[in-house]
């Protein structure tokens, strides 16, 4: 994560900070555990109950790297591409074995090996597009997670006012003063909610979408290195097919010697 990602983060949480303790005297009505517990604790039980355990479990691990991701390197794997197809037009496909080992995508690595164990064209078409398709629609899965948290989320604010309402009810007694102390803790579940969902789950969600779309465009351009090089493609031609994976603002940012 880049400094001016951080930046703004920080800002943004300050911003709201600031603005929600100059609305009130007390900033402490806002602190409710119990409501808290409701939300947290109902949303994930809910969200155990929609998916497999294992499925929440590894999509809850996502919740740093969702943060902490950068850019992937499309450019310089477009510059590596070519780089490969001019090693395999005066070299030939055998050498490309020795530098496997130090290839760290495996999608690149396992698609090079099955180019030099003489796989044909469209055996390598339809194993590649196979896993692209697999990636795709499992990663995918894993923001659909989120957007349902943050779809339950606000419900369970509800659900936690509404017992709060029914508990406020249940000891007010003749006891009027007490109704506006007690409804403002109610509703701080509702507030709990809201902000779960629209400042946690739902970023979270697009987020780990970008993710797996950025992946998705790399693993095809990947893909198509790799049947470029099945065909013999000239290196210059296969770097002018790739770029187009690009914005053109970074074509320039790829030029080879």
């Amino acid at each position: 994560m880049n400094i001016a990602t951080i930046f703004g983060i920080v800002a943004g949480i300050f911003v709201l900070c600031a603005a929600t303790y100059s609305a009130t005297d007390s900033a402490q009505v806002f602190i409710n555990g119990p409501g808290l517990a409701i939300v947290l604790g109902g949303t994930i039980a809910a969200t155990f109950i929609c998916y497999p355990l294992r499925e929440v479990m590894r999509v809850m691990g996502l919740f740093v790297t969702a943060f902490t991701a950068e850019e992937l390197p499309i450019g310089d794997y477009i510059k590596d591409i070519v780089k490969i197809s001019k090693n395999v037009a005066s070299k030939g496909e055998e050498h490309l074995e020795k530098s496997l080992k130090n290839m760290e995508n495996e999608f690149l690595r396992d698609g090079l090996q099955m180019l030099i164990d003489g796989y044909s064209k469209k055996e390598l078409e339809e194993i590649l597009n196979n896993r692209i398709q697999q990636y795709h629609d499992q990663e995918s899965n894993a923001a659909g997670i989120y957007r349902t948290m943050a779809a339950l989320s606000p419900a369970f604010g509800i659900i936690g006012t509404l017992i709060g309402l029914i508990a406020m009810m249940q000891t007010m007694g003749d006891d009027i003063t007490r109704i506006g102390p007690a409804m403002a803790t109610a509703l701080t579940t509702t507030l709990y909610g809201a902000l779960f969902a629209n400042m946690i789950y739902m970023p979270i969600a697009t987020k780990v979408e970008r993710r797996v779309e950025e992946r998705t465009i790399l693993m095809c351009v990947i893909r198509d290195g790799i049947l470029f090089i099945k065909d013999k493609t000239p290196a210059p031609i296969v770097l002018d097919k790739l770029k187009g994976y690009l914005p053109p603002r970074k074509w320039s940012s790829i030029a080879t010697s």
